[in-house]
């Protein structure tokens, strides 16, 4: 444990993993044993509306546990790292005021390491030069902007895809300001030591099983309205924005467009999700100091088994610190 300011600050609990790994209810577990509140660490369950495809949680789980990092922004807008790190923060210091435990969870490595890493100042979102840019972009058609990055900032321009428009229209911005090189190269600040302490928890299962999780996880989501949620948000929001970048969505937009047939849709859902699962592990087995699991049928099962490491950890059965 730390030492601030004259009193101890307890370590934050850390869940990580792939998608389908049974990261939330490892962490609601965590966060019900050791009076914590949950901070979600997901680029997509930020936005509004994206409720089945992210899998919040319920109104009963959150009247049990309070949940932060959900239903930041609505489905139209570009939500950046340094937005969810304003509000992760924020949170944080609401959750440390109340006593409670900070439990972080969720599948966006860049979100994670941004958070316990922290990022340098930055010029803040032009709301008005961004609508300027998507104005050139639907008259001059797909790939206008990042013509304009490679004239700017040809270096960005080589690490940011076409297609990426977020982080085009972020390097352009940052453009305008003078900053140049930055968006998509590794920060150096993040080599450093954490901002604070925590206790990190990776959960991992065999190949086989993860495939057949996702698989069952996409029915249960195709079960419980998911296109008919996709739809609604369609009948709202434009299909360029980034909410629509999120698996299960992009392939539903792409069947209610009449790209492909509901059966092929599932089938891009799990492939999609089953390569992004991948690069999950990928990114998180880089993450330091973590403990890892391996989890084999309901994550429940192992939750005891986890609980008492992070006890064993703080010396605390009933509360951290």
């Amino acid at each position: 444990m730390t030492i601030a300011l004259g009193r101890v600050v307890p370590p934050a609990l850390v869940v990580v993993g792939p998608t389908a790994a049974g990261k939330s209810e490892i962490a609601c577990h965590l966060a019900l044993r050791f009076q914590g509140w949950i901070l979600s660490v997901d680029s997509m369950a930020v936005y509004r509306g994206l409720d089945i495809g992210t899998s919040k949680p319920g109104r009963e789980v959150r009247a049990r546990i309070p949940h932060r990092g959900l239903d930041l922004a609505d489905p139209d807008r570009d939500f950046s790292l340094g937005d969810f790190l304003r509000a992760a923060d924020a949170a944080l210091d609401e959750m440390r005021a109340a006593g409670a435990v900070p439990v972080l969870v969720g599948g966006t490595g860049l979100y994670l390491r941004g958070l316990l890493k922290g990022v340098s100042d930055l010029p803040r979102r032009d709301e008005a030069l961004r609508r300027r840019l998507t104005e050139i972009e639907e008259r001059e058609g797909p790939g206008a902007l990042h013509r304009m990055l490679e004239a700017k900032d040809p270096a960005s321009a080589k690490r940011i895809a076409r297609s990426d428009r977020q982080r085009v229209v972020r390097a352009l911005e940052l453009a305008e300001e003078g900053v140049n090189d930055i968006v998509g190269k590794p920060r150096e600040e993040w080599r450093g030591p954490d901002r604070f302490p925590s206790i990190k928890i990776g959960l991992a299962r065999a190949r086989d099983e993860m495939a057949e999780r996702i698989a069952r996880r996409i029915d249960s989501f195709i079960k419980a309205g998911l296109l008919e949620e996709t739809q609604a948000l369609l009948e709202r929001y434009s299909a360029s924005g980034n909410a629509f970048k999120a698996l299960g969505y992009r392939e539903l937009v792409g069947h209610l467009r009449g790209e492909w047939d509901l059966a092929t849709a599932r089938e891009l859902m799990v492939r999609n999700t089953l390569r992004y699962a991948k690069r999950q592990m990928t990114w998180f087995r880089k993450e330091q100091d973590v403990r890892w699991f391996e989890l084999s049928g309901p994550a429940e099962e192992a939750a005891e088994r986890i609980g008492d490491y992070v006890a064993g950890r703080t010396g605390s059965d009933a509360g951290i610190g």
